[in-house]
């Protein structure tokens, strides 16, 4: 009696073993320094794993297939140069790449501390931080995030800044850009509270920018949006005219101040040319405009200011040269 019951515990145990390595097989993972899994159970995110080991828990599983958050980010193609989505996340297997990425968002604009528009364009170095993946689980649009944080802290940076003083502080604005992403992972917008963390790891951080003449532009494209749908040749001729003789009169305080922060602490000689200028493209600007009118106006040196001018004096020595060399 005793020997059939000795059979059918070993034949249970057999089977019970066999269950488990079966259970553990399938249940097995590997996660290594570069690559991890999340866990989830009902209750929601579990854990990121590590290392070797078999989930014994029934109710944990990887977090995996469609319904898996979108971890990916925009970067650079190499063999384009075109931007394009990149996945962290494999969702077949679940697998998550650890290792380090660039991020690079579209150019945005950003405003310096005098108030002129520079249009940005960053490459952020990051990677997925295994200890706070709970945050990258609960992110809706981790793309989106990541974008905005990276775009918020250097506009920050670059708002500290006059746009004179930005071409020679290019790594303190990327120091700083940095050490805001990282400490927006630990800390919240008031004393004491926690941030919100997106699972990340900051390396580093490189931008360019450049600045456009947006009040050229403005005007311009006003002027020829005036234009008649069936606007004559002369009708473009004379936009063109116009388009080239804009002078001083027509700048607004910006485009003053963007001058003169390119004549900053130059000699006084520069300076002088440049007021030159303004004042030989001013000129114009009259002479064209009283031609405009298709009358016949004299008028004389003095009318139009250039009596005293230097040129003015040179072609009165020259003539009175020529007329002592000529014969009588």
């Amino acid at each position: 009696m005793s020997e059939p019951i000795t059979l059918a515990a070993i034949a249970f145990g057999a089977v019970l073993l066999v269950a488990l390595i079966a259970y553990g097989w399938a249940r097995f993972y590997e996660a290594r320094a570069d690559r991890t899994f999340m866990t989830q159970d009902e209750r929601g995110f579990k854990r990121a794993l590590k290392g070797r080991g078999i989930m014994w828990d029934f109710e944990e599983s990887i977090v995996k297939g469609p319904s898996a958050p979108q971890l990916e980010f925009v970067a650079i193609d190499p063999a384009t140069g075109a931007r394009r989505l990149v996945k962290l996340m494999d969702a077949r297997t679940g697998a998550i790449n650890l290792r380090p990425h660039y991020c690079a968002p579209l150019p945005f604009e950003a405003v310096t501390a005098d108030g002129h528009k520079v249009s940005v364009d960053t490459r952020v170095q990051f990677s997925l931080n295994r200890d706070l993946m709970r945050h990258a689980y609960e992110i809706q649009e981790f793309s989106l995030a990541l974008e905005t944080r990276i775009q918020s802290a250097f506009r920050s940076e670059i708002g500290k800044r006059a746009d004179e003083e930005l071409r020679a502080a290019l790594h303190e604005v990327e120091r700083g850009a940095i050490e805001q992403l990282r400490r927006h992972e630990t800390e919240g917008d008031e004393a004491g509270e926690l941030g919100m963390a997106l699972g990340v790891r900051w390396h580093t951080a490189n931008f360019t920018f450049s600045q456009r003449d947006e009040f050229a532009e403005t005007s311009a494209g006003a002027a020829l949006a005036a234009l008649p749908a069936d606007a004559t040749p002369q009708q473009h001729a004379a936009f063109r005219a116009m388009s080239r003789a804009q002078g001083v009169l027509s700048m607004r305080p910006q485009q003053i101040d963007q001058l003169m922060d390119v004549f900053k602490d130059r000699d006084p000689a520069a300076l002088a040319a440049l007021m030159t200028l303004f004042d030989m493209q001013t000129r114009q600007n009259i002479a064209e405009a009283l031609a405009a009118s298709g009358q016949l106006l004299v008028l004389t040196p003095q009318e139009l200011g250039l009596i005293g001018a230097a040129a003015q004096r040179d072609a009165l020595a020259r003539r009175a040269v020529a007329a002592e060399t000529l014969p009588p």
